[in-house]
């Protein structure tokens, strides 16, 4: 099934989450709420196999990979604080938890094979994956190929029949639901799987009727867990950057309000929801940034919080370089991916890895020039929207293209931001994310230890930089020449042609130094002990 056309708040500014990552923490969170309601009765035991040769084996500790599956099983969603308690509260429940590295083929990078158990003695086997920036889907359920990720109420229907009679029931059940949001049937061996998704939940007396049709032998619901809904029919209003500039000409209107218009036709939702839900997510960004700068957090890697050390230092010591609205925007980007790495609520923008980007470059820049909240949450709309004509049919995710399209891309959208909280156009926002995006073509994903700290941390703080230096460039007169969708093609192609061992995989890159190494084995041991 063709994947949707993404949304502001499941794709951009979102999802909320407990840190440190949103492949691997919030996706492993929400893969495990969507495979636990696939099973009847109460979980007693679950076994989460990974790849050996895929994302996931050298960090699932580190990253919280285990902490964020057994919090879903649980049936907790990842913004849930009860996160970092998971493994107390699964022992509390009497649910036995099993982690394994097996040699199966990483098909995707972040595969992984759930096999859950209740205490009647039934299992079911769930095939999923993490697919970058919180979004997760699916595959496979006990063999029947499915595609869920979480933005519909999936009707489940098992049957004892072969694929005529599974087609005839799936058409006999559709006809109940016209305005479906999609359908699948998967037939294996004389059973099928029947799939229908819709937007709203599925009232009892149609699931009984359902259960009478002839070779049905169970039926069942799962919610969804994504804050915006499918939504297959939407007609939105653009899906590039040049027919955004072309509706900002002929419409009259700014990006942010263009981003409202983006974001009304995608989730269904009014004018009022989607100003609201974006007044969350900026105070929800702030509050991170100003709770990591106290500095009391404990991060349990490999360094100690600093963004409130190093505030200090830039603001008051005299040695120290007059960095302008960098002396606001780094401390705050620094502070959110502590905060983070620290199993704080942080939101995602785009992913857990890029999470300090448009807290520093967007709010703190905003809060160092004294702008109203308004005003803020105007650049923020602007800046999601640079990141909806970006990603195109692609996801941000550090193991499919590198962290080029992590703190490199939410440069690009920053620094298109910017240029609005500056007074420039529509067009030369996308010339400043252009410019960005040409800056950081190629950046590798190695993080040490498997941790989100180093060097995702000063990346962070290096991509505010980057989006503050594109965005005075551009308003100064210079042209980056390549337009923004041209420019956005060749951050995916580029990220595509990088080894594997430089997207995320703790294979290459700082972490084969030394040092790395070392830093490494130390990190597992705290694991081990935790």
């Amino acid at each position: 099934m063709k994947r949707q056309n993404p949304s502001i708040f499941n794709d951009i500014v979102g999802p909320t989450m407990v840190g440190p990552s949103s492949s691997h923490t919030c996706g492993p969170s929400r893969i495990g709420y969507l495979a636990q309601q696939l099973l009847p009765g109460k979980l007693k035991k679950a076994t989460i196999a990974f790849a050996k040769d895929g994302a996931y084996t050298q960090m699932y500790k580190g990253q919280r990979s285990d902490m964020g599956y057994v919090n879903g099983l649980l049936g907790r969603r990842p913004e849930d604080p009860r996160l970092r308690r998971a493994f107390k509260e699964a022992e509390e429940a009497g649910v036995e938890i099993q982690f394994v590295i097996e040699d199966f083929a990483p098909v995707v990078p972040n595969i992984s094979h759930l096999t859950l158990e209740n205490t009647e003695g039934r299992k079911v086997v769930v095939f999923s994956d993490s697919t970058g920036g919180g979004t997760v889907k699916l595959l496979e359920i006990d063999g029947f190929e499915v595609a869920i990720v979480g933005d519909c109420y999936e009707l489940i229907i098992r049957t004892d029949s072969a694929e005529k009679e599974n087609e005839e029931i799936k058409n006999k059940v559709c006809a109940m639901f016209p305005s479906n949001e999609g359908v699948s049937v998967s037939t294996v061996n004389g059973q099928g799987m029947i799939n229908i998704k819709q937007k709203c939940k599925y009232e009892e007396t149609v699931l009984e009727t359902i259960r009478s049709i002839e070779h049905v032998t169970e039926v069942m619901e799962v919610e969804p867990v994504l804050v915006v809904p499918s939504n297959r029919t939407a007609e939105l209003p653009f899906v590039s950057a040049e027919e955004m500039l072309k509706a900002a000409q002929t419409e009259g209107k700014e990006l942010w309000e263009l981003a409202i218009d983006y974001e009304m036709s995608r989730a269904g939702w009014t004018y009022d929801q989607v100003w609201e839900y974006m007044e969350y997510v900026v105070e929800t960004m702030e509050h991170s940034s100003k709770e990591a700068l106290k500095g009391d957090i404990d991060m349990a890697g490999i360094i100690e919080p600093t963004s409130g050390k190093v505030e200090q230092y830039i603001k008051t010591d005299p040695k120290a370089l007059d960095m302008g609205v960098l002396n606001t925007a780094v401390p705050w980007g620094t502070a959110t991916m502590e905060y983070s790495s620290a199993m704080g609520v942080v939101l995602c923008a785009p992913t857990g890895g890029s999470a300090g980007v448009f807290p520093g470059a967007i709010l703190g820049v905003a809060n160092h020039l004294g702008l109203t909240k308004e005003e803020k949450i105007r650049a923020m709309f602007v800046t999601s929207i640079i990141g909806i004509v970006m990603s195109k049919d692609c996801n941000y995710s550090a193991e499919l293209y590198g962290c080029q399209v992590e703190p490199g891309a939410a440069s690009g959208m920053a620094a298109g931001g910017l240029v609005y909280l500056m007074g420039g156009s529509a067009l030369q926002s996308c010339m400043a994310a252009s410019c960005a995006v040409q800056n950081i073509l190629g950046t590798i994903c190695d993080p040490l230890a498997g941790l989100v700290q180093v060097p995702c941390i000063n990346r962070n703080a290096i991509a505010i930089a980057n989006a503050v230096v594109s965005a005075n460039m551009i308003m100064g007169g210079f042209d980056p020449l390549i337009p923004l969708d041209q420019t956005a093609e060749t951050l995916f192609r580029v990220g595509r042609q990088l080894p594997s061992e430089l997207r995320c995989t703790c294979n290459g890159g700082l972490c084969t130094t030394p040092c790395g190494q070392k830093l490494a084995r130390e990190q597992e041991e705290r694991d081990n002990r935790r």
